[in-house]
């Protein structure tokens, strides 16, 4: 067949749009695989199999390695499907969950006490050896975040390494009630005949749970403390 000229070819489809039709040629598209598929493997082994020179066939064990190649590799693309969907669904509960924690008392690496609904608090003392003596110092938060007033002083006497509980009912050496909202708890341990200022951590309520982006670690805010990971989390009290 003898192919029409390029000015011919315009003439025609002019005329094709005038009538509001559209020319083969115009509407031809090509399409790209970038992937080949199962059909595509099938479509190569058939081709393989017919151009064979008869007197030297494929061995059956390079066809089975073949098959097999194609098998492992079709496997390995069906478990990143499944992973990625199974890794939606983990990121998906792992929010739900920390969305539970808000409002939950939390006991925190810090120093700045949330007095509670009945004035007090409660921490603990991170003894990195063991104390012959221990002493908690709770003061007044002044409004710029330092320690004001101290307002009680609690002896704790000798302690093994770890983690020393204390609890505090909110109320000075004569009983009164203090009535502060925060305090700057500072401990003081004696070890070796030296004195130490140990760490401490505070129970506190989980104010807010920001949804982490993906592959960041979740993070919690915590009243007084800021932000703290999941990890910091020492224990949960309810």
């Amino acid at each position: 067949m003898t192919e029409i000229s390029a000015q011919s070819q315009a003439t025609l489809d002019s005329l094709l749009k005038k009538l509001g039709a559209t020319s083969a040629s115009a509407t031809k598209t090509t399409t790209h695989k970038t992937q080949l598929d199962q059909s595509d493997f099938l479509k190569l082994m058939t081709a393989q199999l017919s151009n064979q020179d008869p007197f030297q066939p494929q061995s059956n064990d390079q066809m089975i390695a073949q098959m097999a190649q194609f098998s492992t590799v079709s496997g390995i693309t069906q478990l990143n499907s499944t992973m990625t969907g199974i890794a939606t669904q983990i990121s998906e509960n792992r929010i739900a969950t920390a969305a539970n924690f808000i409002g939950k008392t939390v006991l925190v690496p810090g120093n700045i006490a949330m007095a509670d609904d009945t004035g007090g608090i409660s921490g603990a003392i991170d003894l990195p050896s063991d104390a012959t003596s221990v002493q908690l110092q709770i003061s007044k938060m002044t409004a710029n975040g330092q320690a004001g007033e101290l307002v009680k002083n609690i002896d704790l006497g000798a302690n093994s390494t770890g983690l020393v509980g204390f609890q505090w009912d909110g109320k000075d050496d004569k009983g009164a009630a203090v009535g502060a909202s925060r305090y700057i708890v500072t401990a003081t341990m004696m070890s070796g005949g030296k004195a130490s200022q140990p760490p401490t951590d505070v129970y506190a309520p989980i104010t807010e749970a920001p949804v982490p982006a993906s592959g960041e670690a979740q993070t919690l805010k915590v009243a007084g403390v800021g932000v703290v990971k999941m990890s910091d989390i020492r224990a949960f009290k309810y």
